[in-house]
C-alpha cells in the first residue's frame, strides 16, 4: 500500500480529533483535555520518522541511529491508549463525549504505532531472517511497554533519555529490580506488551 493512501487519510481524522477537542472547550468551556492534542503530535513522530525506513536505499548503517530515535519515540503512539485513565475526572454530564475522545484519540494514536512498527518490521525482514525479525518486533513491544510505564507512573517523556539520562537510567533500573516481582509494573508491562503485538499483528494482516 502507497504510503500517500496511508498518510492522508490519518491526517484527516486527526483534524477531526482536534477540531473536536477544540469544539468541547468552546461548547463546555473546559480545557482539561487539550493535551490530548499534545499527545497526538508526539504519536505522530514515530510515524514520521518510520517514514525513513520505507526508502529503498537505506542502509543498515544509516537505518540504526535513525531507528534508535524512533525507538525513543515510539511508545509516545500505545501511550494515548492509557490516556482513558483520565475520564474518571470528566464531569458527568459531558462522560459521553470524553469517551468519544478518550477513543478516537487512542485509536489514532495505536494506528499510527503499528504502522510505523510495520515500516520498521519490513526493513527487519530484508536484513534478518523471518525468526529473527519477529523476535525484534516482540521486543520493541516489550521494550515500548517500558517506556509507557515509566511516561504513565514515573512521568517521564522521551526526551528526557537525552536531557536527563542519569534520571532515566536509574528509573530503569528500579523497574527492572520490580519486574522480579509480582505488582503493578509486572502486570503492566506483560498486559501492554501482548496488547501491542497483539495489535500490531492485526494491522499486519490489513498492510502485508
Amino acid at each position: 500500500m502507497e504510503n500517500k493512501k496511508i498518510t492522508r487519510p490519518f491526517i484527516i481524522v486527526s483534524i477531526i480529533a482536534v477540531v473536536f477537542n477544540l469544539a468541547r472547550l468552546d461548547i463546555w468551556g473546559t480545557t482539561n483535555l487539550l493535551y490530548l492534542i499534545w499527545n497526538l503530535f508526539l504519536a505522530w513522530v514515530p510515524y514520521v520518522i518510520s517514514l525513513y525506513f520505507i526508502k529503498k536505499d537505506m542502509s543498515v548503517n544509516r537505518f540504526i541511529p535513525i531507528f534508535i530515535i524512533w525507538l525513543i519515540f515510539f511508545p509516545n503512539a500505545p501511550y494515548l491508549v492509557t490516556d482513558v485513565l483520565h475520564i474518571v475526572s470528566s464531569s458527568p454530564a459531558i462522560l459521553w463525549y470524553d469517551s468519544l475522545l478518550f477513543f478516537f484519540f487512542g485509536w489514532i494514536g495505536l494506528f499510527l504505532g503499528m504502522i510505523s512498527l510495520f515500516y520498521v518490521h519490513q526493513f527487519l525482514k530484508v536484513h534478518l531472517n523471518y525468526l529473527f525479525s519477529e523476535i525484534s518486533i516482540f521486543g520493541i513491544c516489550f521494550i515500548s511497554s517500558l517506556g509507557m510505564y515509566l511516561g504513565r507512573f514515573e512521568r517521564k517523556n522521551s526526551w528526557d533519555i537525552f536531557i536527563h539520562p542519569l534520571v532515566v537510567f536509574r528509573n530503569l533500573s528500579s523497574l527492572s529490580g520490580n519486574l522480579t516481582h509480582t505488582g503493578i509494573p509486572l502486570i503492566f508491562v506483560i498486559v501492554f506488551t501482548i496488547f501491542i503485538y497483539s495489535a500490531y499483528k492485526t494491522v499486519y494482516v490489513f498492510l502485508a
